[in-house]
C-alpha cells in the first residue's frame, strides 16, 4: 500500500541531492495531479497540512526526520509501473525547481491560501488542505 513515505523514497531516487522541502512538495503534487487525472482517487490515504513552508504530509515529515532509514529503504521496488510512470511525469515537471521556488509556488495557489485562512505567514498550523480544495485547484 502506497503512503507519503514510500512516495517520497522514490523522488529521492531519482536525485538523491533533493532537499526536504523539496520532496514534500513533489509528494503534494503527485497527490495533487493522481487525484486529478483519477476522478477524484487517492494515491494514498493521508491529508496534506497547510505548514509555514507550504504542505507537508506529517509522516513523511516525522519518517524524514531519521534520513538514513529514510534514504536506505527499498520499497519503491513495490511501487506499480503506471504508478511510477506518473511520478515520473511529476518529477520532470517540479522536480527541477529548487525548494523555495516549490515552496513559492505552493503559496500562490488556493489549496494552501485556503487552508490557512486568517493564519499569520509564521503562525504554526496543523490545518488540513482538503480534496475539494485541490481538485478545484488543479482540475479547473
Amino acid at each position: 500500500m502506497l503512503n507519503a513515505t514510500i512516495i517520497g523514497q522514490y523522488f529521492l531516487s531519482k536525485n538523491p541531492e533533493l532537499t526536504d522541502i523539496q520532496i514534500q512538495k513533489l509528494v503534494y503534487y503527485a497527490y495533487s495531479w493522481y487525484m486529478v487525472k483519477n476522478n477524484g482517487k487517492k494515491l494514498f490515504e493521508e491529508n496534506p497540512q497547510a505548514w509555514i513552508h507550504g504542505p507537508v504530509f506529517r509522516t513523511l515529515f516525522d519518517n524524514m526526520k531519521n534520513y538514513k532509514n529514510f534514504s536506505q529503504t527499498n520499497q519503491v521496488e513495490n511501487i506499480d509501473k503506471d504508478v511510477t510512470d506518473f511520478l515520473d511525469v511529476i518529477f520532470n515537471i517540479y522536480g527541477k525547481y529548487s525548494g523555495n521556488e516549490l515552496e513559492k509556488l505552493t503559496h500562490s495557489e488556493l489549496p494552501w491560501i485556503k487552508a490557512r485562512n486568517g493564519l499569520k505567514p509564521h503562525e504554526f498550523s496543523q490545518n488540513i488542505i482538503l480534496d475539494e480544495d485541490i481538485l478545484k485547484c488543479y482540475g479547473g
